[in-house]
């Protein structure tokens, strides 16, 4: 009892320590002329304190981390790692600040600002759970601009919390010191003094941003739309803009961006096309940003605003933020999140995706791609399963340059592959192939049928048999499957316990790997006696689907609305569970069985009904 009665004691002093520090420097400034003994009384006593507020900034800490832990326990923030999302991060301070994370689909983690020091904790505790890791890494850090409401997150865990989270690079472009001197800019030159001092141990972490500049991180293309016009007085005006294309979906991040920096982004990019993005980042947290000619040319359907209740609201009434809400509103804005709300998860905008096999088996594969670009589609599902023939390219010895070819056609028709599907079982001697060849699509993801058969020829009924056959499997395919990039993804089937969605997903839990996850094929579901919404029941959410409609009574592989599926049902669902990948129509039997000249109505009007569940997934 009295060790823990000196240890209080010892709490206390140190937080009286540490709450008189700033009156402590005040007062040493206001006498700058000391003796000797009085210089060196000092330096004993600033070594004092300085103990005790490190000793109370490490306890303060400590209990931070498991408040925020349990915190973001409770807000249920899911794991996105290999999923294309952004994290909008409320301030838990309730105080203005922009805080982003992105996940994307290979694997990257991408984050942008971070907020003030305080919020620092709460960041570090979101990335761990955003991420499934003890000690989170980032591959690209990106700093808008030099307030201290933006960058000190990033000061903090680079000088102090190497040991919490790890980074590639930090992004930025900021104005030189002596120009911020020159015009005693007081936080402009002391976030860019901060940043030169940190900076000093990583030097070749750094890459500073220019206009124009267009790279990649991952899966997210970047293209830097402005940089610094030092011409311009406001700090604010010195924030990075640029634009990020992620999985069919355009976001426009702005940092503090004014009206200045605004126009000139308008004036240089405007006959680009790369100014109309789905999602824009509310300049300056939503007030006295950029003008509405700005975002009148962005034209977003989302809205992000980083954005504490108070300004929101204009609780001080001297902020310009009902003028910005107005025009939103008059916009067109579909969606807003708000951070004062809660952190927010933003899925991008699933591409709508349809399998080769609308045509049938041999059918040219070059031809398929341009046909299907002209319809308007946004993504292929390549069906090797439908090239097991004598004399198929997909069995020839350059298969390999077959699918590349077949890349660069899908490049110049202005579409993407973006999944592929395996002929045979998890144990065919064709995955390997199947692998290799959609990695050289630039596909990302490979369905493979999970084995649902045992070596007598038997249907495998039982979900241990099952998982065990299947994890077995799968795991000799995992190192391929990293190499190359590609994502295996097995799925629900008709027959024993494949049919199981549920088993399908303990089955990818059981395998824990990056490289494996699922499809929920909702028409499989749904003949053999499952309804959309045991997608609530499954441990672990899809990574895709196939989405097919029947009537209950066999694998129809009809067009949605055309069975008896409840859509509506199954959009909610999605909803509901998260699901963030794409939309997946593997709806081919009605154009595959059609002749030729019919099949352009029949993929026309797949396509305006997948649009169609594409609004209500989102």
């Amino acid at each position: 009892m009295k060790f823990r009665s000196v240890l209080l004691w010892i709490l206390v002093f140190a937080l009286m320590f540490s709450s008189a520090l700033p009156a402590f420097a005040a007062a040493q400034k206001a006498e700058p002329v000391l003796s000797q003994a009085e210089e060196s009384g000092s330096g004993f006593f600033d070594d004092f304190l300085s103990f005790f507020q490190n000793l109370f900034s490490k306890i303060k800490s400590f209990f931070n981390q498991i408040k925020y832990y349990f915190q973001i326990q409770k807000e249920k923030v899911p794991n996105t790692m290999n999923r294309n999302a952004i994290h909008m991060l409320q301030s838990v301070e309730d105080t203005i600040c922009d805080s982003f994370i992105i996940t994307t689909e290979d694997g990257k983690v991408i984050a942008i600002d971070g907020g003030h020091t305080a919020e620092t904790d709460y960041f570090i505790q979101y990335l761990k759970a955003v991420t499934g890791r003890k000690v989170p890494h980032i591959d690209a850090w990106f700093l808008s601009h030099p307030h201290d409401d933006h960058v000190q997150v990033f000061y903090e865990v680079a000088e102090n919390r190497a040991d919490q989270v790890t980074f590639d690079k930090v992004m930025l472009n900021y104005v030189p010191y002596e120009l911020y001197a020159s015009r005693s800019q007081d936080e402009g030159m002391e976030m860019v003094s901060e940043f030169n001092r940190i900076s000093k141990s990583f030097p070749e972490k750094v890459r500073i941003l220019n206009t124009g500049d267009i790279f990649n991180i991952g899966a997210a293309k970047i293209t830097v739309l402005y940089t610094p016009d030092q011409s311009f007085i406001d700090v604010n005006d010195h924030s990075v803009i640029f634009r990020m294309d992620l999985g069919g979906t355009s976001t426009m991040f702005t940092g503090d961006a004014q009206v200045n920096s605004g126009n000139k982004t308008i004036a240089e990019w405007e006959s680009s096309g790369l100014l109309d993005c789905d999602i824009c980042k509310m300049a300056h947290h939503g007030q006295d940003g950029v003008g509405k000619n700005f975002y009148e040319a962005v034209s977003p359907e989302i809205c992000l605003w980083p954005t504490p209740t108070w300004v929101y609201e204009n609780t001080n009434g001297n902020l310009k933020t009902f003028e910005t809400r107005k025009w939103v509103q008059e916009i067109g804005v579909k969606k807003e999140y708000k951070s004062f709300e809660g952190s927010a998860v933003i899925g991008m905008k699933p591409r709508i995706v349809t399998t080769t096999d609308v045509f049938e088996v041999g059918y040219d594969a070059g031809k398929a791609v341009d046909r299907l670009a002209a319809l308007g589609y946004e993504g292929i599902d390549m069906g090797f399963d439908y090239w097991v023939f004598d004399g198929s390219p997909f069995l020839a010895d350059d298969y390999l340059d077959w699918a590349k070819s077949l890349k660069a056609r899908a490049d110049k028709a202005g579409i993407v592959y973006t999944h592929a599907h395996a002929p045979g079982e998890a144990d065919s001697d064709l995955i390997g192939r199947s692998i290799e060849a959609a990695a050289a699509l630039g596909a990302r993801y490979l369905v493979v049928h999970p084995v649902f058969r045992d070596s007598s020829g038997n249907e495998i009924k039982g979900k241990t048999q099952f998982i065990t056959a299947n994890t077995k499997a799968i795991n000799k395919w995992l190192a391929k499957a990293e190499e190359c990039g590609v994502v295996l993804l097995s799925e629900n089937i008709l027959w024993g316990a494949s049919s199981d969605p549920r088993i399908i997903a303990d089955l990818v839990k059981n395998v824990n790997s990056n490289w494996f996850g699922w499809c929920f094929d909702v028409g499989h579901a749904w003949c053999s006696g499952y309804a959309p919404d045991i997608l609530k029941e499954c441990s672990v959410v899809p990574m895709s689907l196939h989405i097919q409609d029947n009537d209950g009574s066999g694998d129809g592989h009809l067009i949605p609305g055309d069975g008896t599926i409840n859509w509506k049902l199954f959009t909610d669902t999605l909803k509901d569970i998260g699901y963030l990948g794409d939309c997946v129509m593997e709806a081919h039997h009605q154009s595959l069985e059609a002749i030729d000249e019919e099949r352009e109505e029949i993929l026309a009007r797949l396509l305006d009904v997948s649009k169609t569940i594409r609004e209500e997934m989102r």
